[in-house]
């Protein structure tokens, strides 16, 4: 049995920011396999380039996800320390709150 760990992918990291989609940004999922991990973010956003980005160190220690949960991960930078906050994904075809 395979353990379950932080996958981190990236979804339209290619793009120049003018002509990113609603969807890019830094994805942390809790899966199994590369492929599973890409996957599962596939099937939350709808389309978008999805990339595995590589796994999570076991002794980090930022938030961690459960199996087969998904977060959008935004980074705040203080100095020289960076931090994410976790929000849900948005699918790419769902409404924008205005």
């Amino acid at each position: 049995m395979k353990p379950i760990r932080q996958a981190i992918v990236v979804v339209d990291a290619y793009r120049r920011p003018s002509r990113r989609r609603n969807t890019a940004g830094r994805y942390r999922v809790g899966a199994k396999t590369e492929k599973e991990a890409v996957s599962l973010v596939r099937a939350a956003i709808g389309f978008g380039s999805v990339e595995f980005l590589g796994w999570e160190r076991p002794d980090s220690n930022s938030k961690k996800v459960g199996y087969k949960e998904i977060v959008k991960e935004i980074p705040q930078t203080r100095l020289a320390d960076t931090t994410y906050i976790q929000e849900k994904p948005r699918h790419a075809c769902s409404p924008i709150a205005k």
